[in-house]
């Protein structure tokens, strides 16, 4: 039973780290006094969540949700699915958005990814 954990562990492990790796180079393009919507790879089962680090001024936050994938049984451990930010563009201009990816309860487990984001 103890290696049956250690096995799952690891798995979920290399789950998220994929998931980092697809995400490079994303970008958030939108228009002003619209709204705008970035999707990112997310398994919050796994403990994996992503939070908002900075925020850049062409940007309010307005809400996150997730959305499982169809493939997925309902209450099903593990699996993938999309963790979706909504924003306000309030105003014209290009910047950064940082975001970590993590458990939030382990701070050894955050890794930050950047969006670029362009507002007209």
């Amino acid at each position: 039973m103890k290696t049956y954990k250690i096995l799952i562990a690891g798995l979920m492990m290399a789950a998220s780290a994929s998931v980092l790796a697809s995400d490079k180079g994303i970008h958030l393009d939108g228009v002003q006094g619209k709204e705008v919507k970035l999707a990112l790879d997310s398994s919050p089962t796994t403990g994996y969540s992503w939070m908002i680090k900075t925020l850049p001024k062409e940007l309010i936050f307005v809400s996150s949700s997730y959305e499982q994938s169809e493939e997925c049984k309902n209450g099903a451990v593990g699996c993938s699915g999309k963790e979706i930010f909504t924003f306000i563009a309030q105003k014209s201009g290009s910047d950064e958005l940082k975001l970590i990816h993590g458990q939030p309860f382990d701070k050894s487990t955050w890794k930050e990814n950047t969006v670029a984001v362009k507002i007209k």
